[in-house]
């Protein structure tokens, strides 16, 4: 025992030492200078403008129920100055000017440009400066594209309709993008309708303004009078603007009021993704389905709510194979989002480690998009912790964080957003070292806990049991015979219940006539009665005779009666479902497999109390 004892007393003194040397200095908090230094960029003017020709202008706005709409430009320049140029301006009015949350530009060769708001007002229009990511020289074409999006862009209205009610989504915008240039060729402009939703109403000037499907196309080349567009649209006048309303009773307004987003990266082979959302309605009408993306390689994907699992269906997506389509059925077991009413959910899954993470002996580097869900709709606010387990240090990052702290053998990126479109992306490149004393010392520390609680459980356990027996042993009067009687006609009684149970089951799947198991069932239920009436006086022998005996007898009572009630409750289940009162086969199924496991579970306990009186006879 005292030797016993040293080395539990050894082991406990070994692990005090390593976690106090684990966790001291463990929760570094470092902010991250935010200075970033301004590339040098050539001012954009209107200088030469009349030089600068559009020969081709494909516009594509994605029509949302939710409120962002997203707009593509596809423009194609070319420069007929005599010196080479290298931006252009794209306007913006003054009235949507504050709507714009974002603006990107790349060019046909998907190079990033540099697009610049520089809030310099010509006209009635913002204009924004793109410059390109090389001169364009004198009679050379480039092609770039323009992506933004805009907020509150568009309006709900419940009307009376021939069908009857239904709800209304107007939308009012630029048909054309403002630019200070000539266009000309093939300009186009199309109105993308989302799948849930049908075309009302639009606007036709000038031949243009066909419904062609699931958009509304506005060709300059079907129209009656215009043969170009001139500068700031000023040849379309009045109808530089243009209207489409759709139709929707399954789609409505939507924002994410906030995502809490946690990325852990384990060097052991683990990406794990995991975030909270809260949602709103903005709407007037209630929303039952939402969808979102995820990548196309995640796996054990899990979406939930304080209160369980939702439902949701996983499809791949037919615009982009790369992603996922997770659409999320609230009306499945829970409640439809009622207008301006929140609901905040969790979604879980993971990435497959080796398609993001590069090895170089100790170093491993990173490469992931920050935002590996996509959202439709207007995100507010939005944070981002990358977790890395057993990081030692940071070498590198291509984009700084807003913080990087240490806690519990893990180093914490933080990352923040406001005002997030879902064309936005943000994909970061760091490398890290690993720290594999970190990632050792944490098993061994927990190895050494459990050993030492097991240690200190064993001896306690051992020492009272040791005792209690001894006393018990000493005390009780062991009734052999009794005792061998009572077991025996229990087993008895529990083999005729069983029996009675498997010919039921068979005479379900009418392998056994219903006469035979009647039979059977009268034959059964009569020797269980003479048997109750035979164990009685053993029972109250050995009731009477210890604590330990009556304490088992009582259980197998309760347990008799838990059962009893089981039972009742499954035929209960039975005839309700023959009746048609149970909601669907899928829930009387699942109700049905948690009475037979319950029924289960008391069967083996009764085992496990006989067996224990048993015991006894030893």
């Amino acid at each position: 025992m005292r030797k016993r004892t040293k080395i539990t007393l050894l082991i406990g003194v070994l692990s005090f030492i390593f976690i106090f040397q684990y966790f001291n200095d463990n929760s570094i908090y470092q902010d991250q200078d935010q200075f970033e230094f301004e590339i040098p960029k050539l001012s954009g003017s209107l200088e030469g403008a009349e030089n600068i020709l559009i020969t081709g202008l494909i516009r594509r706005t994605n029509l949302s129920a939710s409120g962002l709409i997203n707009i593509i430009d596809r423009l194609t320049i070319l420069n007929e100055n005599d010196n080479p140029i290298n931006s252009i301006l794209i306007g913006v009015p003054l009235e949507d000017s504050s709507k714009l949350i974002y603006l990107n530009a790349e060019s046909d060769a998907k190079n990033t440009l540099i697009a610049e708001r520089s809030y310099a007002v010509l006209g009635n229009y913002e204009m924004i400066n793109i410059y390109f990511d090389s001169p364009l020289m004198p009679s050379q074409e480039t092609t770039i594209i323009v992506k933004q999006s805009y907020t509150n862009l568009v309006s709900y209205q419940i009307v009376e309709l021939e069908e009857g009610l239904n709800q209304l989504i107007h939308f009012v915008g630029l048909l054309f993008p403002i630019l200070p240039y000539r266009c000309e060729g093939d300009v186009k402009s199309l109105y993308v309708i989302p799948l849930q939703a049908q075309l009302h109403t639009h606007k036709q000037f000038e031949g243009m303004g066909r419904d062609v499907g699931d958009s509304v196309l506005y060709d300059l080349a079907q129209s009656y009078e215009f043969t170009h567009l001139d500068p700031f649209l000023t040849n379309l006048n009045e109808n530089n603007e243009t209207y489409v309303t759709l139709k929707t009773l399954q789609l409505t307004g939507l924002e994410i009021e906030e995502i809490n987003r946690e990325i852990f990266i384990s060097p052991w082979g683990i990406i794990k993704i995991t975030e909270e959302v809260t949602i709103e309605n903005v709407g007037i009408i209630e929303a039952a389905v939402f969808s979102l993306s995820i990548p196309g390689n995640a796996k054990n994907v899990k979406i939930y709510d304080e209160l369980g699992e939702l439902f949701g269906e996983i499809e791949t997506s037919e615009i982009d194979h790369s992603k996922k389509l997770l659409t999320v059925q609230l009306y499945q077991n829970r409640a439809s989002l009622t207008p301006l009413s929140k609901f905040k959910f969790f979604i879980e899954y993971n990435l497959p480690h080796e398609e993001y993470v590069s090895h170089n002996w100790f170093q491993q580097s990173i490469s992931i998009n920050l935002l590996t869900t996509n959202y439709d709709f207007l995100i507010y606010k939005q944070t981002t912790k990358v977790v890395i387990e057993g990081c030692g240090s940071i070498d590198y990052t291509s984009s700084s964080p807003e913080a990087i702290y240490k806690a519990g053998g893990t180093r914490v990126l933080v990352y923040s957003s406001e005002n997030v479109s879902s064309f936005e992306k943000k994909t970061v490149l760091f490398t890290y070292t690993v720290d594999i004393f970190d990632l050792v010392l944490r098993p061994i520390i927990l190895m050494m806990i459990i050993a030492f609680l097991s240690a200190v459980f064993v001896l306690i356990i051992k020492t009272r049991k040791r005792e209690e027996d001894l006393s018990i042993f000493k005390k009780e009067i062991i009734l052999t015979s009794e005792i061998r009687e009572f077991c025996s006609l229990y087993e008895e009684k529990n083999a005729l219940i069983l029996e009675i149970r498997k010919v039921e089951n068979e005479t379900k799947r009418k392998k056994v006539a219903k006469k035979t198991y009647k039979n059977l069932l009268t034959k059964n239920t009569a020797k269980i009665d003479q048997i109750k009436d035979e164990i009685l006086p053993f029972k109250k022998l050995l009731m009477e005779t210890s604590d330990t005996y009556n304490n088992i007898i009582k259980k197998l009572d309760i347990l008799d009666a838990e059962r009893i009630s089981v039972n009742d409750g499954l035929n209960f289940l039975e005839s309700r479902y023959k009746r048609g009162k149970v909601s669907s086969k899928a829930a009387y199924q699942k109700l049905s497999d948690d009475f037979f496991n319950r029924r289960k579970k008391i069967d083996r306990t009764i085992d496990k109390y006989i067996q224990q009186l048993r015991s006894y006879l030893l």
